[in-house]
């Protein structure tokens, strides 16, 4: 979400400049693992991490990324004046572009084919752009259905407490340490720091990571902590937001009317070969 977004519900404007914003997100989520902004207190304060990001934004260590990547990914990160997509909206901005051309009922302006500013970026030197519809995939997968999901990884479980097979149910804390005896202190520490909160699966990723950058564990606590966390941890419960999800007597009507309905109305048409023919105006 970008900060203008964010700053929206208070009557400021964005544009298509914030879709630009969640690309750099993405491309630095698939590089280090996770976002940069994340905070494990919750939404808001991830919020105003983003509203700070002139402060709080930096490039970790590891895993190595080359210098052209890192600077796409830096001009994409920042605020929509100065953001890397095309300068037809600065132009907007100072009032030499005609803003009502490009928008839309509600005053929105989303100017057409406006990532060039990006796709001229040095990181994509010599990428043939215009032949990019024609080029075969270094990757085409094998599906032997439309719900064949085998290049999914499943979801990893994160034990609770309340549902764990190994009798951890109600173990109290100190007999939890206990199994990490054989263990450096400062580790025993660690472990405990990182199951004193519940996990949800962007919690279980970043402490994964934060294992993966400390460079004081051997290999093997690396692993045991891994597995400790898993073992020990317990599972944040999340209710639904939706009230009529939240009540048992109306959860599975409404979840699977939803479902039944969700594309109804849309259809989908595969172009031909030789494209889609423009009617003649004859008027």
């Amino acid at each position: 979400m970008a900060p203008e977004v964010i700053r929206a519900s208070g009557g400021s404007e964005y544009d298509g400049r914030c879709d630009w914003w969640s690309i750099g997100i993405i491309l630095f989520e698939c590089l280090y693992g996770h976002t940069p902004f994340f905070d494990d207190d919750g939404r808001k304060r991830t919020k105003q991490n983003i509203l700070d990001h002139k402060k709080l934004f930096r490039f970790p260590h590891m895993p190595l990324v080359s210098d052209k990547c890192k600077d796409l990914i830096y001009h994409l990160i920042q605020d929509k004046e100065v953001r890397l997509c095309s300068k037809r909206y600065v132009m907007k901005d100072r009032g030499e572009i005609d803003a009502r051309r490009a928008s839309d009922w509600m005053g929105r302006f989303v100017f057409p084919d406006d990532g060039e500013d990006i796709k001229a970026h040095r990181w994509f030197k010599n990428f043939p752009w215009e032949r990019i519809n024609s080029i075969t995939p270094p990757f085409i997968p094998h599906i032997r259905s439309m719900v064949d999901t085998h290049y999914f990884d499943e979801s990893e479980p994160i034990p609770d407490f309340s549902k764990s097979s190994c009798g951890q149910e109600g173990m109290p804390r100190e007999q939890i340490r206990a199994t990490l005896e054989e263990f450096r202190t400062t580790v025993q520490d660690l472990a405990m720091n990182f199951i004193s909160v519940p996990f949800d699966s962007t919690r279980l990723r970043n402490a994964d990571h934060q294992i993966d950058l400390a460079t004081k564990l051997t290999v093997q606590e690396r692993k045991m902590l891994k597995k400790f966390i898993r073992a020990y941890g317990r599972k944040e419960r999340k209710r639904p937001r939706d009230i009529l999800l939240r009540d048992e007597s109306t959860r599975t009507i409404v979840m699977s009317e939803r479902k039944r309905t969700a594309f109804m109305g849309y259809a989908w048409r595969r172009m031909r070969p030789e494209g889609y023919i423009v009617p003649a105006w004859t008027g």
